[in-house]
């Protein structure tokens, strides 16, 4: 079993060894992925990620109960193998009790999608964000990682936000 875990989270190493301008953490770096099985489904171009995912890039960390790698066509149409690498990261999608968590912030949403063309990961479905002891709620999350920007929307329903104030500070 160990070397099935080893083996399949060796070959999502592999596929993702190829150029990728994927970033899950605005520090880049090497992408390392765990899950308990992994599939690659090489003519759609596409690596299934399944139970207990959790990808790490620098301080960053992705986790979720499934994750599917969307990856753009090598220039000149040529097919690749897992060895060689699909090419780039064009999208990556995680879906069930989805967590990114920073340094600053945790997100946590029922879906995210990383899109790599515009370097931003959306969640959706109860939302939550928390930076230190403030909270805000919503229903889509938008996280535009290397302008370190973010934006809550309410959906249907509003906005809402909880930001306590620094008890230490006493007005001095």
């Amino acid at each position: 079993m160990a070397i099935r875990k080893f083996l399949g989270a060796a070959l999502a190493v592999s596929a993702l060894a190829a150029p990728a301008v994927a970033q899950i953490s605005s520090e880049g770096g090497p992408i390392y992925i765990d899950s308990e099985r992994t599939e690659s489904l090489e003519r759609e171009r596409k690596v299934l990620l399944i139970g207990n995912v959790d990808i790490q890039q620098g301080t960053a960390r992705l986790r979720a109960d499934m994750v599917t790698i969307i990856f753009a066509g090598k220039p000149g149409g040529e097919a690749g193998s897992v060895g060689s690498g699909f090419g780039q990261i064009q999208t990556m999608v995680a879906e069930g009790n989805v967590f990114y968590v920073t340094p600053e912030m945790k997100a946590k949403g029922d879906r995210g999608v990383y899109d790599a063309t515009v370097d931003t990961i959306t969640m959706t479905g109860n939302v939550a964000l928390m930076r230190e002891r403030d909270v805000a709620e919503g229903e889509t999350l938008k996280l535009e990682v290397g302008k370190r920007r973010t934006t809550l929307d309410g959906g249907t329903g509003r906005t809402r936000m909880v930001i306590e104030s620094d008890k230490d500070s006493g007005g001095n």
